[in-house]
């Protein structure tokens, strides 16, 4: 692998654990949470604690993964973050009680920000530079099927043995994982940063200014749709049944959250970062307008479900992309690292946010106050597309493939 190019295989590989990572992470509560608490005796709050925990660990160590990327290499980084989850996994099989169950999600949710989507992306980067984006879709193309296929697995597992059991096969699944990482070539490590240089660079010159106020909007967009996403998936099964729908039509969320990333791969990946963000952000209160019509009837909801799982999944998208026309792709992993710690954080707070305001004001006033959300993150997306990026920005926003067509 030669800087600038990665092959289908890399591409392929790097994929292939983001599907088993979250696979093994973020939907393992939702697949094991109920026979966790039959066999434990613990409550909801408590048991699905450890991913709030996990996500909060994310965005605390999120600053330092950049700096770390720097000195070590992105797979590097990945592999030790895999071989995190791993060991958590093996471990949650012999936990009795809550205090050791906080202290095994604390290791994973660090081996999550290492290992899971932001860290792959910062890898695509350091090897490719601005030429990722194609690969960054068709990544999240494989990541996206991760609940399709680790639900209906995971459910297998408790039919045919216990939780604790069912969950060293996910560590092991982990280490199929490591062991994909194991055949990415390593990138070439970037230049680490000036001792006490900050990630958003000092206000000086006019250019150091702008890439400033660009990052200060990129934090707050990612950091409201993060909020948003993670409060709605959480209390997506409540949704549907106030509605009467089946919980079965939930599979139309991750229909659409992966055909819009398939859309985006089959076109080659071609529309610029800034205009898939723009048109994600005034999709996004639309969806949430179908979701209010969901009293009148059940299409609308069917329309909601569909259409907020495809500008999510394409929200995934634009959260790796942006930052290759905001800033400098050099600087990818550690000015990320940086801006996406209020993200992780937000989301932490979702689940249990979103819950209080179901609580007091239902389902109709929930999405009300959501599609308010999303029209500032609507008004972010505008001002972006407005703000002229940098000059090396601006080119590497055309319209142009991504990766040589001969390496895929």
């Amino acid at each position: 692998m030669t800087d600038g190019h990665l092959t289908g295989r890399t591409i392929f590989c790097i994929g292939m654990t983001q599907l088993i990572n979250w696979g093994i992470t973020f939907y393992m509560p939702g697949v094991f949470g109920t026979a966790i608490m039959a066999e434990t005796g613990w409550s909801p709050v408590m048991t699905f604690s450890g991913l709030t925990i996990a996500m909060l660990v994310m965005g605390l160590v999120s600053p330092f993964t950049g700096p770390l990327m720097a000195r070590t290499g992105g797979r590097t980084l990945m592999m030790a973050g895999t071989f995190a989850i791993v060991l958590g996994c093996f471990l949650m099989a012999f936990t009795h009680s809550t205090a050791s169950w906080v202290a095994v999600w604390l290791l994973t949710g660090a081996g999550m920000r290492l290992a899971l989507y932001d860290a792959a992306f910062a890898l695509l980067v350091e090897t490719a530079g601005a030429g990722a984006r194609r690969a960054v879709s068709l990544v999240t193309l494989l990541g996206g099927l991760a609940s399709a296929a680790f639900w209906p697995a995971g459910a297998a597992l408790l039919h045919i043995t216990d939780w604790r059991h069912a969950v060293i096969v996910y560590g092991c699944a982990g280490i199929i994982s490591l062991l994909f990482l194991s055949t990415v070539p390593a990138g070439h490590r970037s230049q680490p940063p000036v001792a006490g240089q900050p990630a958003l660079p000092a206000i000086g010159t006019a250019e150091d200014r702008k890439a400033f106020i660009s990052g200060l909007w990129y934090a707050t967009l990612i950091a409201l749709i993060s909020f948003v996403s993670t409060g709605v998936s959480t209390h997506f099964p409540q949704i549907l049944a106030a509605y009467g729908m089946p919980a079965v039509a939930g599979m139309l969320w991750g229909v659409g959250q992966v055909s819009a990333r398939l859309l985006d791969v089959a076109s080659g990946a071609c529309t610029s970062a800034i205009r898939l963000n723009l048109i994600t952000g005034i999709l996004l209160p639309f969806c949430f307008l179908a979701g209010l019509a969901g009293n009148v009837t059940p299409v609308a909801t069917a329309i909601f479900i569909l259409s907020y799982g495809a500008v999510n999944g394409l929200s995934t998208v634009v959260k790796a992309v942006l930052p290759l026309v905001l800033f400098d792709p050099q600087q990818y992993a550690r000015k990320t690292g940086v801006l996406l710690s209020p993200a992780f954080l937000l989301a932490a707070l979702a689940p249990s946010a979103y819950a209080m305001l179901l609580e007091r004001y239902g389902i109709p006033g929930t999405l009300l106050l959501s599609a308010i959300l999303t029209l500032f993150i609507t008004a972010i997306s505008i001002v972006i597309w407005r703000r002229p990026p940098s000059s090396a920005g601006q080119s590497r926003d055309k319209n142009v493939p991504s990766i040589p067509g001969k390496n895929i």
